[in-house]
């Protein structure tokens, strides 16, 4: 066990030993104690007032569970992440929902870190009596800088096919005397999933498509040096996709986002290919990739059947928008099973249960163009 973990463990045995004592009962409200999603001993001693989250995830969790209110700094993609916006510019993007999520303070949310760096003084100033973050190197930073208690959330957003990314609302949901209103987001989701998986899971796997995914794009075409991302990056475990009824390529490969040779892409010979997208009014990637000599032998290109999808990834893995993307690809993977499926309500319905605003993802669809353009293709 990790020396932090032995700590926690010795601090709540002590605290509960302690209660004991003195005749408080375990039923007590507060103290508080509990396991985060790493194991580790969490010690609350009273009702949290002041949050602050590492990354947009952490913050969707807390927005979603009712405790928006409470939020009193996040990452600097924050601004960006929850309402889908163009990065450093929230005059372009889901501007209505930016102006209403937590009771219209997100422009003047503080920010207490990047992708990099972590600002430890703006953090001990502001006095959190919460962080959440989402691994332990964070949580161990913070709490010999900081020392205010730290709930390890962790979980992907795309995890849906078990319950890893659940148990990061569970904990939240604890964490925040919320525990009602985690068990109702957590059915929601499960609810959204069901919808899909209830036609999918009877499906013959030679009526499944294979699919290549992917999943951070091709704007700087089949491989981006900088990055080491764009078309021969893919998810070798990508749930909704899974759950969409395709057959992911890339599936029997260990490890999560990889790269792949593109002879290997050729080689696999999807019948689609999903490129994520989140660069408003920009079909380079996808024009791209349509006219690519190289993949002119592969039956999507050769078919038409190469599509943009919701990018998965926002510093971190949006559990909104990749809950539209499974719905999405379902409804383009297998149109006659999913023709019914209203994909404006469904992912309006997500958003609001995330986010607490009416309407985001129309307003997505209308700035990220294509959106918009496939919803209008449906009429």
């Amino acid at each position: 066990m990790h020396k932090s973990c032995l700590r926690n463990k010795t601090l709540a045995v002590i605290l509960v030993c302690s209660l004991f004592v003195i005749g408080i009962t375990a039923t007590a409200s507060y103290p508080k104690v509990f396991t985060d999603t790493q194991g580790r001993y969490v010690i609350l001693d009273k009702p949290i007032e002041r949050i602050i989250t590492r990354s947009p995830d952490e913050a969707r969790i807390v927005i979603a569970l009712g405790c928006g209110d409470k939020l009193v700094a996040g990452e600097q993609a924050t601004k960006s992440c929850l309402c889908p916006m163009t990065f450093g510019n929230t005059e372009e993007g889901c501007k209505r929902c930016f102006d209403d999520i937590i009771d219209g303070r997100m422009a003047s949310l503080p920010e207490i870190s990047t992708r990099y760096d972590i600002y430890f003084e703006k953090i001990a100033q502001l006095k959190p009596d919460l962080i959440f973050c989402g691994n332990l190197k964070d949580a161990e930073a913070f709490e010999d800088k900081i020392g205010c208690p730290v709930v390890v959330l962790g979980g992907q957003g795309w995890n849906l096919g078990d319950e890893g990314y659940f148990e990061s609302i569970r904990v939240a949901g604890q964490a925040l005397d919320a525990e009602d209103e985690a068990d109702d987001l957590i059915d929601f989701v499960k609810g959204k999933i069901d919808l899909v998986k209830t036609k999918t899971d009877n499906m013959k796997p030679e009526d499944k498509p294979r699919v290549y995914f992917a999943s951070r794009g091709a704007g700087a075409g089949f491989y981006d040096p900088k990055e080491g991302r764009d078309f021969t990056r893919t998810e070798p475990k990508y749930d909704p996709l899974k759950i969409a009824g395709g057959i992911n390529v890339a599936s029997e490969i260990n490890g999560s986002t990889v790269n792949v040779a593109l002879e290997q892409i050729i080689a696999w010979n999807p019948d689609f290919v999903f490129i994520s997208n989140s660069a408003a009014k920009n079909s380079t990637a996808l024009n791209f990739i349509k006219g690519s000599p190289e993949l002119s032998s592969v039956n999507a290109i050769k078919n038409g059947d190469v599509y943009n999808c919701f990018y998965p990834h926002c510093r971190g893995t949006p559990p909104d928008r990749n809950l539209i993307n499974m719905m999405y690809m379902a409804k383009l993977l297998h149109p006659t099973e999913f023709r019914d499926l209203d994909l404006e309500k469904e992912g309006n319905e997500i958003f609001k249960a995330f986010l607490g605003v009416d309407g985001v993802f129309s307003e997505y669809a209308d700035y990220l163009i294509w959106p918009r353009e496939y919803l209008d293709s449906l009429k």
